[in-house]
């Protein structure tokens, strides 16, 4: 999934259902934030309160801040980085099979997806929950690709309606896939490795895309076989996606009665789905966004929320933040406010420390590499 969805349509949804701005934001933003979370490292010039640092050579700071690394090339690619940020936040592992390739792909039936999204409800955090949604959100998107490099993430004869997509972007690399494979093998594919869902493009990430493709399934065999997905609806893959979201956060709200509630909403008859998949580009996105959310009041039209600012949580929670700093991966002598254990930044590193906490004691048990058949493990 992309902005649209992970941000401005879980913003609007929490509004629909009746949760007030700020825990609207709080959630919509840590859905999002799980995209943008690449600094791996910070070290603090001095200490903050209330905090609990790692230590490292003398210096004291916070470990493990990332959630998403960023974009990987053959001379970069790190398979136990893609363990530790893509895979856990992005491509949960499906852990059903008995080869590796077929057990490290995303699947929406995986025992850990499920034991993930009851923990993060038994939290009643509202960062956590944002994490959640994305993490289920990404598995509606990516099922049967894997955040590793795997022979089930080779495809072949893409197939995609072109009037489904829109953005120039989007547009030329889905045409040179499809259209130009050949092309497509000797440039890209050979500097991105087959991880992700790099071998398709943004298609997974596109609402409004319809696709299919052909997969290698032949995780022992030297020799390739290839199987058919059939037609693929993001649409519906979408819908389906926000139709359980709306019971996750009906249940999150069941789960704190003491938080105040606003006007809830027909989601049918305000729209919501049709929006939700429309055909935007990219650079259009927010502002279609916003033009949805101030149509039906959720908020005033010059409310800075309405514009998704992936530096926000960042410069509210370091004192000398400056946007470039997100681009390294170890800032150093880092300043936090005053009330940096209070912050936004701070709150959501908490919930995602805490989420990837369950992840790895889930998949410890799974163990992807065994060859014990999936109906005898016990998650």
């Amino acid at each position: 999934m992309e902005l649209g969805s992970h941000y401005y349509a879980v913003l609007a949804l929490c509004r629909f259902l009746g949760l007030k701005k700020d825990m609207a934001y709080k959630i919509a933003y840590s859905s999002q934030m799980v995209d943008d979370a690449l600094i791996e490292r910070l070290i603090f010039k001095k200490k903050a309160k209330a905090v609990r640092f790692h230590i490292f050579n003398k210096q004291i700071g916070l470990d493990h801040c990332a959630t998403c690394p960023k974009i990987m090339t053959i001379w970069s690619y790190n398979h136990a980085k893609m363990m530790r940020t893509l895979v856990p936040f992005h491509f949960v592992p499906s852990c059903l099979g008995n080869t590796y390739s077929r057990r490290i792909r995303t699947s929406l039936d995986s025992p850990i997806l499920k034991k993930l999204i009851d923990s993060a409800l038994e939290s009643k955090d509202p960062y956590h929950l944002g994490i959640i949604l994305h993490v289920l959100g990404d598995a509606h998107a990516h099922q049967g690709f894997s955040g590793v490099v795997s022979r089930g993430n080779r495809i072949r004869k893409l197939r995609l309606d072109l009037d489904t997509i829109s953005g120039k972007g989007d547009c030329f690399l889905a045409k040179l896939i499809a259209r130009y494979p050949k092309l497509h093998s000797r440039t890209l594919a050979r500097i991105l490795p087959m991880y992700s869902h790099s071998r398709v493009g943004t298609l997974p990430d596109l609402p409004s895309a319809e696709w299919s493709y052909e997969y290698d399934i032949a995780s022992k065999n030297p020799l390739p076989k290839f199987k058919a997905t059939g037609p693929i609806s993001n649409p519906k893959r979408y819908i389906q996606a926000f139709q359980e979201f709306i019971e996750l956060i009906q249940k999150f709200i069941d789960l704190r009665p003491e938080l105040e509630r606003d006007k809830i909403y027909d989601l049918q008859e305000v729209g919501f789905f049709d929006q939700l998949v429309k055909n935007i580009p990219r650079d259009e996105i927010g502002a279609s966004w916003s033009e949805y959310l101030v149509k039906y009041g959720l908020f005033e039209k010059h409310d800075s929320r309405l514009i998704y600012d992936k530096h926000a949580w960042l410069r509210s929670a370091f004192k000398n933040y400056k946007t470039r700093m997100n681009a390294k991966t170890i800032p150093a002598k880092v300043i936090p406010v005053s009330n940096f254990a209070r912050s936004h930044w701070y709150q959501f590193y908490l919930a995602q420390r805490e989420y990837k906490k369950t992840y790895d004691r889930l998949i410890a048990k799974c163990d992807l590499k065994r060859k014990t058949p999936s109906h005898r493990i016990k998650i």
